[in-house]
């Protein structure tokens, strides 16, 4: 019988342990396939780059670094959606419902074992992944195309300028913050969706925000164009505006949401 019934340390190690122990050939493969896509896309769109050097003409592979700041962002985005729609998979079926439902944990420490696995570890694997994907770029053209002098890895503190007019994904730190919170208040969505939709989550999730998304634009659009005040024409910038007090609480409240939606649902198969 659990005595503690919101949480302990010691029975929230043991969890941690089970999960990880159960699961670790799976994060090592996730980790894996995450590091050979990053790998080849960066490789193949470095080609060009290397392939067309003229030793007569002053080149260099700024490109090659702004694709992978991008591409990081946009692995970021796709690589977090889709992990944690899965957060929740196991609730999917029967018998993993029964299982989840017989490990001896509360359903708080279930719950802020995902959040860490998904909302701390997994952006920090992503980016583990590019670095190393990063390098495996540069190893592989520096023994090919040896007379290549500026083939160099991306330093990944451009993520924001540094004021010496070099290349940069954002122009200053608030741009930077608001592009984090914006990433984790998406994330806190996929979060909520593998609860509420555990099968196909990720599809349903992402069709659901792309509806929520169009009908928000349609109605400001729509507003604005019946409306004679024209400083309503700017309402589709208001959460750039105020995300950096918005995002997060919404993002907090979708990971409340998560938390109940897995207390009910744990309440409604014990039935």
């Amino acid at each position: 019988m659990i005595k503690d019934t919101f949480f302990s340390f010691s029975r929230f190690g043991k969890l941690c342990r089970k999960e990880i122990l159960e699961n670790w050939k799976l994060y090592v493969l996730q980790l894996l396939v995450m590091y050979l896509i990053m790998a080849i896309i960066l490789i193949w769109y470095s080609y060009t780059d290397y392939s067309s050097f003229n030793i007569l003409t002053k080149t260099n592979d700024l490109n090659v670094h702004i694709f992978t700041l991008v591409f990081w962002m946009w692995s970021w985005w796709a690589f977090m959606c889709l992990g944690t729609s899965f957060a929740f998979k196991t609730m999917k079926c029967k018998t993993g419902r029964i299982t989840m439902l017989m490990i001896p944990a509360t359903v708080f420490e279930k719950f802020f074992f995902r959040w860490l696995v998904y909302v701390l570890i997994l952006p920090l694997l992503i980016f583990l992944s590019i670095w190393l994907a990063d390098y495996t770029r540069v190893l592989f053209y520096s023994a090919i195309y040896s007379e290549i002098p500026f083939i160099e890895v991306t330093d990944f503190k451009h993520f924001v300028g540094q004021g010496d007019g070099g290349y940069s994904l954002c122009h200053s730190w608030k741009d930077g913050s608001l592009l984090i919170l914006l990433n984790v208040y998406i994330q806190s969505l996929f979060l909520l969706g593998s609860i509420v939709w555990p099968k196909n989550s990720f599809i349903k999730t992402l069709i659901s925000i792309v509806l929520v998304a169009f009908l928000y634009n349609w109605g400001v659009v729509a507003f604005t164009r019946f409306s004679e005040n024209s400083t309503l024409s700017t309402l589709i910038l208001f959460f750039f505006k105020w995300g950096y007090i918005l995002f997060p609480i919404l993002t907090i409240i979708n990971w409340t949401l998560t938390y109940f939606r897995l207390k009910e649902s744990e309440v409604i198969h014990r039935i």
